[in-house]
């Protein structure tokens, strides 16, 4: 595991009674606004945040203006994904050779019946 360095700033919408603004995508349905922060909309930048609460202010303005949170973080975890990665990379691997598989026999069973069909067809035409 190794830290690095990093300036991340986000930054999330919460109303006056605590809520967090949450994000439901176009023609979303459900509640604009949770308890749970992490179900929250994420800003990356502070403009998109800072028109949000705009909008709500003007659309609302009994409502009170929404804050604006910031979090920041300066440092970061590298994950090694390698062993993750390898065996999802195999099982993916496994999966198509497995698939192929089935799809021969499959066709060998098709064939079989098909070649064990048309010696019935010609073993009834020779009787005739």
């Amino acid at each position: 595991m190794k830290i690095i360095d990093l300036n991340i700033k986000i930054y999330l919408v919460r109303s006056q009674d605590g809520k967090w603004f949450r994000a439901k995508g176009m023609s979303g349905y459900g509640d604009s606004w949770v308890n749970d922060p992490v179900k929250a909309r994420i800003y990356t930048k502070i403009g998109p945040a800072r028109a949000c609460v705009t909008w709500w202010t003007n659309q609302y303005p009994d409502y009170g203006i929404p804050d604006i949170v910031e979090i920041t973080s300066d440092t970061g975890v590298i994950l090694d994904e390698t062993e993750r990665v390898t065996n999802a990379v195999n099982k993916i691997k496994t999966d198509k050779i497995k698939y192929k598989i089935d799809q021969h026999q499959r066709h060998l069973e098709s064939a079989e019946r098909k070649l064990k069909e048309a010696r019935e067809e010609i073993k009834k035409l020779k009787s005739q």
